[in-house]
């Protein structure tokens, strides 16, 4: 019954992404979402609030939930390949989602799923001994910026970014240096 409730919950979502890449995200109604799915509107709600819990539905599986594994095993560059080749395989998804702005904006939405992620990595996998006046709260809005920021870079292929290698080493890069390192003293 589980695997049903979870299967009807990802038919919605990807429904949703689909009627997304055809048609602006302020016409889609949850009528539409719900023909596309062959279900009433009572089943979208059984699920989601509104279409915008159920596009953070569709980020949340494709960052959070993808990567939980490579997250798992406590590897940063396997945590960015599985999101950033997710990423690239939704494009057409991911550049129509930035026009979705406001307080439960494509970016906003994108932002707080990526700061769950990295609380995470760092609850699991953080040296308590470090700079440890900084939370991993701060941290995880810190670095969730630097994250959206190389998911748009791969989106729009801005700054020569034309691959999820190139997205992964550019992150990574900026992660593992710091602003005074490109600095000349």
């Amino acid at each position: 019954m589980e695997n049903h409730r979870m299967m009807m919950r990802e038919f919605l979502f990807e429904n949703l992404r689909d009627l997304m890449v055809k048609h602006v995200f302020e016409k889609i109604t949850i009528k539409m979402i719900c023909d596309e799915t062959g279900v009433i509107r009572a089943t979208f709600y059984n699920y989601f609030d509104d279409k915008y819990d159920c596009l953070n539905a569709i980020i949340h599986h494709d960052l959070v939930e993808n990567a939980h594994e490579s997250l798992l095993k406590h590897n940063a560059k396997e945590v960015l390949t599985v999101m950033f080749e997710t990423v690239q395989d939704n494009r057409a998804f991911y550049r129509v989602g930035y026009n979705v702005v406001g307080p439960n904006g494509f970016e906003a939405l994108l932002q707080e799923n990526l700061a769950l992620m990295v609380h995470e990595f760092f609850e699991e996998s953080r040296d308590e001994l470090y700079l440890p006046q900084y939370s991993n709260s701060l941290l995880a809005n810190y670095y969730a910026q630097t994250l959206a920021y190389s998911i748009k870079t791969l989106v729009f292929e801005k700054d020569g970014v034309r691959s999820v290698e190139d997205a992964v080493n550019l992150t990574l890069d900026l992660m593992q240096h710091s602003f005074v390192d490109f600095v000349k003293e």
